[in-house]
């Protein structure tokens, strides 16, 4: 039995969101990243729960989704133009001392 073999078995976990109990299942290394993927998901939608605008488990776990899938590209578009800024400035930085070196 071989550590590779142990890494690759996937184990039942329960997480819960809004009071339901999941069973799903995951790699051992990776359970306390479920957890706080799960853990984070349920704040989500107690949060759009609590608005009252959303009613019925669907809605609510749609409404959270979307959430998430904004937040995410938000983040991505930031990341982006941090990653372009930083960019720039690490050419402006290497033609200076292309620049320096040269004289």
């Amino acid at each position: 039995y071989s550590i590779v073999e142990e890494r690759n078995k996937k184990v039942p976990v329960t997480v819960k969101i809004l009071n339901q109990n999941y069973e799903v299942s995951c790699y051992e290394d990776e359970k306390d990243v479920l957890f706080n993927s799960a853990e984070l998901l349920n704040d989500k939608m107690m949060k759009t729960k609590a608005e009252g605008k959303t009613i019925g488990l669907d809605r609510i776990a749609v409404i959270s989704a979307l959430n998430f899938a904004n937040d995410s590209l938000s983040h991505k578009e930031m990341t982006n133009t941090l990653n372009s800024t930083i960019k720039h400035r690490i050419l402006s930085i290497n033609q200076k001392l292309e620049s320096i070196l040269k004289d």
